[in-house]
C-alpha cells in the first residue's frame, strides 16, 4: 500500500513538471524537493515517526515560501497554493501533537491538494 501511495504522489508531482514554460528549472527543482518530502512524510505517517513527520512537514511548508513557488501569477493558482499551505500546516500541527487520527487524514489532504492544483494547471495548459 505504501508503495502504491508513493507511486501516486510521484506521478502527481511529475505530471506537474510539464505545466507551463513559465515555470522553469527553479520550480522543477522545488517540485522534486516537494516529492522527496512527500515520500518521507508518507513513510513517517505509516511508521508513526513523529520526528520525521514534523521535520518533513516543516520543510514542505518552508518550500511554499520559496520565490519559485509563486512563479505562476494566476488567481486560481494562488487559491490552490493557499489550500495546499493550509493542508501542510494542519499536517505539521498533527505531527507536533503526535495525533494518530489527524496525521494520516492531513497527509491525504496534502496529496489531494497537489492533485487538484496539478489538474487545474493541466486544464489551463490545455485551454491555451
Amino acid at each position: 500500500m505504501a508503495r502504491k501511495s508513493i507511486t501516486v504522489v510521484a506521478l502527481v508531482v511529475l505530471w506537474g513538471f510539464v505545466v507551463t514554460p513559465a515555470q522553469g528549472p527553479a520550480l522543477n527543482r522545488l517540485m522534486e524537493k516537494k516529492l522527496v518530502h512527500a515520500q518521507e512524510i508518507l513513510k513517517a505517517v505509516v511508521t508513526s515517526d513523529w520526528v520525521a513527520l514534523e521535520t518533513h512537514s516543516r520543510e514542505l511548508e518552508r518550500l511554499t515560501r520559496d520565490p519559485a513557488w509563486m512563479v505562476l501569477q494566476f488567481h486560481e493558482y494562488r487559491k490552490h497554493s493557499d489550500a495546499f499551505v493550509r493542508a501542510v500546516q494542519t499536517l505539521h500541527r498533527a505531527a507536533a501533537q503526535r495525533d494518530l487520527e489527524t496525521s494520516p487524514r492531513a497527509y491525504v489532504d496534502v496529496t489531494l491538494q497537489c492533485v487538484e492544483c496539478h489538474r487545474y494547471l493541466a486544464r489551463a495548459r490545455l485551454a491555451k
